[in-house]
């Protein structure tokens, strides 16, 4: 009988909600829900009604267990994940998971540093799609860049994350920029493409150097991300603290020529001079340097990217490595047993309204993020539109329009007159 499941992403919309989506695709075993971690009390109110529904959560998002794991941890299993460290307050509380997850070796081997009970401790790689991820063709590459602008640049470089996981910087955008300057030195045609939300500053100031940038703040389906990489020729990860990077592996698997520091997967991924190049962190001429000599041996470059994409295949596949969730399941299930030997079977499970319903409050929490903290009003329209196709007798996606788009003194007006409405009809 397969087992109930809640996977709780911080969105559906970025990097933790595709593997969210990867776990339940690979595990026919269980019937995953999933629902972003600040949309849990809208959906279901309290731990009870969440203990009602499902045989296990997992926080795949380390700080929205925060608040649920209290309640929860007595009620249903619970795993946790552990992804990372710039604050060890914000996510310390993950160790009292009934089981908790790693990305990778050197975040488990941090877990252990901290004293985490390691019979608790599971490493589960995030993996990618290597069939959707895929080398490019000269037509497609054309393509790419000639939507995005880029037609005739070259080198271009990518880097794709959103600003708001950028804390304390450790993504390296400094040692980012300072690449790129002086590699724009040494090659007056470099370009980059930057793929996420909240790079305002970032992108303005590349133009500012008259260093052609292309900026997708926002992407909506899924589908459309190989094509980004497809106009790439490096993808660098200049990052401090990764856990992944995700978009490393999906470079990779596309064969783009990558050079990343030694964190997270790159260090169990990357064999240097072999599939890609590791560097040293916080060395921004190192990234030009070797990026520069990269680009005047297409040949080697081109070895590099085909290494890439067979170790990709070979040990990343994200329909492997989202099947090693389950030892960490059992686990759970097992510690939980021990505190609590007695369990009703959970007796309702979430419908197509239901269902529905949670894809609505997705887009539209995620529309309401990308217009306070990423200016991104176009790409939040589309989100409401989308929500309010979907559920066309539902007033939420008016509601957001109102709150997010009409000028203030006029949404304070409308507020009123329904007040008042509400008042006569009392």
């Amino acid at each position: 009988m397969s087992q109930r499941v809640l996977l709780v992403p911080d969105s559906i919309h970025w990097v933790l909600g595709t593997i969210a989506k990867s776990i339940a695709k690979a595990n026919p075993w269980m019937d995953a829900t999933i629902v972003s971690g600040p949309l849990l009390h809208d959906v279901f109110g309290d731990a009870e009604a969440i203990a009602a529904r499902f045989d296990l959560v997992h926080f795949l998002c380390p700080y929205a267990s925060r608040d649920w794991l209290p309640t929860l941890r007595s009620k249903v299993p619970v795993v946790t994940s552990h992804h990372h460290v710039t604050s060890w307050d914000l996510v310390r509380h993950n160790l009292d998971g009934d089981a908790i997850i790693a990305g990778s070796a050197e975040w488990v081997h941090d877990l252990e540093t901290r004293g985490a009970d390691m019979s608790r401790v599971f490493r589960a790689p995030y993996g990618v799609d290597v069939a959707q991820f895929t080398p490019a063709t000269a037509a497609s590459r054309d393509a790419s860049r000639s939507r995005l602008g880029l037609s005739g640049a070259g080198p271009v470089i990518g880097f794709f994350a959103k600003r708001a996981s950028n804390d304390d910087d450790r993504k390296g955008t400094d040692v980012f920029t300072d690449a790129l300057m002086m590699l724009h030195q040494k090659v007056p045609d470099t370009a980059a493409l930057i793929v996420g939300p909240g790079w305002q500053e970032l992108t303005a100031k590349f133009r500012d150097h008259k260093l052609r940038c292309a900026w997708i703040p926002f992407v909506d389906d899924v589908k459309d991300l190989p094509a980004l990489y497809h106009a790439l020729d490096f993808y660098w990860v200049t990052s401090r603290i990764e856990g992944g990077p995700v978009p490393l592996l999906e470079a990779m698997s596309s064969e783009v020529c990558c050079l990343s520091t030694n964190v997270g997967l790159a260090r169990e991924v990357v064999e240097h001079d072999v599939n890609a190049l590791l560097l040293s962190m916080n060395d921004a001429g190192a990234f030009a340097e070797a990026t520069l000599a990269l680009w005047n041996d297409p040949e080697r470059r081109a070895i590099l990217g085909r290494a890439a994409r067979e170790t990709m295949k070979n040990e990343m596949r994200s329909d492997d490595t989202a099947r090693l969730v389950k030892p960490a399941y059992d686990r759970a299930r097992e510690v939980f047993a021990s505190r609590n030997p007695v369990r009703e079977k959970p007796p309702i499970a979430i419908d197509a309204g239901d269902t529905r319903r949670v894809e609505m409050l997705e887009d539209l929490a995620w529309a309401e993020n990308l217009v306070l903290y990423q200016s991104q009003h176009r790409a939040a329209l589309k989100l409401i539109g989308r929500a309010w196709r979907r559920n066309p007798l539902s007033l939420q996606p008016a509601r957001v329009l109102l709150r997010r788009f009409l000028p203030a003194p006029l949404t304070r007006g409308v507020v009123t007159i329904k007040r008042k409405l509400a008042g006569a009809a009392a």
